[in-house]
């Protein structure tokens, strides 16, 4: 099996770090992963609010530390205070997170449900400050845009995405308001390194992908989904020309997490890798979430630069993770009386034993 070098692994809420230190250690080996970044999402969405998550990101440093010199970490924006003074805080949070070890920024924040919730559209004023720091730094920022656009019709979204919720009626901005809120940060910002996962639910319109990657420093990730990756194997004879143009501008990323060691462990981490492997290294027919597709076979030099190569071009060495910063904020939590997280508790106590 080729090793990967993984650009989109998430950590859920509900396992505590320890473990999940663990169970990643063996996911990785099961997976032959061999370098691996750290996305946090600090805040949970209930219905109709959105509440932060203060633990989110300190795990990343910490994640990245633990697997140190493989491992990187982005962090996640946290909504601090009220809307007026969002802007300074977050251009305040860029700086110190690069000063202390965080590789990128993850923006969760084109979500369709997270706009709707905060009501803060991806071009907003708001977020100016800290995308003219991070394109005049040349950090990178993932970006989750939109979803798949069946998502937006009850009679096209798939069993999947009706189960968790992810269907959308018009009290929710349309796929294409998501986009053009997107092209509306790259006119200002041109030279923004914006990598958009799941190669931005792009799949029915290979001229917006271009029209997307006509930015200087954009990029795609290819976290499936699956839904997206399947369209295109069906039209691989207009597809691949396009992935061979843009070799350099497309990451693997998987979407992977740290799963309970149950019965279902290994379907649920392997399931999007396996997938991956399946559609990019096979010609075979096989089945993912009851939907046959066949694999496209890349050649394998264009497979190493998206396993791998291009990984490196982007992020390079691993920025040195600041453990005072580490100790300082896990101190600064461990005094709150209350926190989202079901383990931070038992979390903090771990960190402050393993990185004293």
């Amino acid at each position: 099996m080729e090793k990967v070098y993984d650009l989109h692994i998430h950590y859920t809420f509900d396992i505590p770090l320890k473990d999940t230190i663990e169970i990643f250690r063996e996911e990785f080996k099961v997976t032959n992963t061999e370098k691996y970044c750290f996305l946090s999402i600090p805040y949970k969405l209930h219905g109709e609010s959105v509440s932060l998550e203060d633990m989110q990101n300190i795990k990343a440093l910490c994640l990245k530390k633990a697997f140190s010199p493989n491992a990187y970490a982005f962090a996640g924006l946290e909504y601090d205070c009220e809307e007026h003074c969002l802007a300074d805080s977050f251009l305040r949070q860029a700086k110190e997170y690069f000063s202390v070890g965080y590789d990128g920024i993850k923006m969760l924040e084109g979500y369709p449900s997270l706009l709707k919730a905060r009501k803060i559209s991806l071009d907003s004023k708001i977020y100016h400050k800290f995308y003219d720091f991070m394109e005049q730094n040349g950090y990178p920022i993932i970006m989750h845009m939109a979803n798949p656009k069946e998502n937006w019709d009850i009679t096209t979204a798939s069993k999947e995405a009706i189960e968790q919720g992810r269907v959308y009626d018009s009290s929710y901005p349309t796929k294409e308001e998501i986009t053009r809120q997107v092209f509306s940060v790259m006119q200002k910002f041109p030279k923004l390194k914006l990598i958009l996962a799941h190669f931005g639910f792009f799949s029915y319109d290979i001229e917006e992908a271009e029209r997307f990657l006509s930015f200087s420093n954009t990029a795609f990730d290819i976290t499936p989904g699956g839904e997206q990756f399947i369209n295109m194997s069906k039209e691989w004879s207009k597809w691949l020309p396009f992935w061979e143009k843009h070799q350099d501008r497309i990451f693997y990323g998987t979407d992977f997490y740290a799963f309970q060691k149950d019965e279902k462990w290994e379907i649920s981490f392997n399931r999007r890798p396996k997938f991956l492997r399946q559609l990019l290294e096979t010609d075979q027919t096989h089945v993912y979430l009851g939907e046959e597709f066949k694999g496209v076979l890349l050649d394998e030099k264009l497979r190493d630069k998206i396993y791998r190569q291009n990984f490196l071009k982007l992020l390079g060495e691993p920025k040195r993770v600041d453990v005072d910063y580490v100790l300082q904020t896990a101190k600064r939590l461990s005094l709150k009386s209350e926190h989202k997280s079901r383990y931070a508790k038992d979390d903090i106590a771990y960190i402050l034993e393993t990185l004293k």
